[in-house]
């Protein structure tokens, strides 16, 4: 008779352990959501200020769409074609722009690609077509020394279906800027 009431005895225990683990109900208030968690690909866009002729630049890397253009490469290609070199000299003169009136910006290219190849070859070929951009932006007057270079690889596409349209798309080079403070960035005309 003592085993089962050890039996007994322990069954209970675990019972009410297992119902002081679950513990009691919460009380329903209010529901509240949860913030939007944002990430760089639907992160807000820059703003316009109110006479359309800046855009204030945050804090973090972030392209200025209609104002740096980004360049396509070819296929397995870190080579600029005639299109390239015609964005990024428009790019540049905004670029000296800003530099000249702000000194601290910081500007960054960043090489990217399609899906097609491995993770280690993709992010070599990412860092070969940041560096060609890199190195286009010395021939036009800008210092090296104010530009970094990162390879995203793969991993940052703007699309993300498996043909040769939304290959394209993924295959560029990026100019992005960065600073302390919001930075004034003039509208190409």
């Amino acid at each position: 008779m003592k085993s089962l009431n050890d039996k007994t005895f322990i069954s209970l225990a675990l019972m009410s352990l297992g119902f002081l683990l679950s513990g009691c109900p919460k009380a329903k208030g209010p529901a509240v959501e949860p913030p939007p968690v944002e990430d760089e690909a639907t992160a807000p866009e820059t703003p316009v200020d109110a006479t359309g002729a800046a855009l204030d630049i945050g804090t973090d890397f972030a392209a200025v769409p209609g104002v740096l253009e980004s360049v396509s490469f070819s296929y397995m290609s870190a080579e600029l074609s005639d299109m390239a070199r015609a964005s990024l000299k428009k790019n540049a003169a905004v670029l000296k722009s800003v530099l000249k009136d702000q000194p601290s910006v910081k500007v960054r290219v960043e090489g990217h690609c399609d899906e097609r190849g491995t993770l280690e070859y993709n992010l070599a070929l990412g860092e070969r077509r940041a560096t060609a951009v890199r190195g286009y932006y010395a021939t036009l007057g800008l210092s090296k020394a104010a530009l970094s270079t990162i390879s995203y690889g793969e991993e940052r596409p703007v699309c993300t279906e498996a043909d040769d349209d939304c290959w394209a798309q993924n295959r560029r080079g990026e100019t992005t800027l960065k600073a302390a403070t919001a930075v004034r960035v003039p509208l190409a005309q």
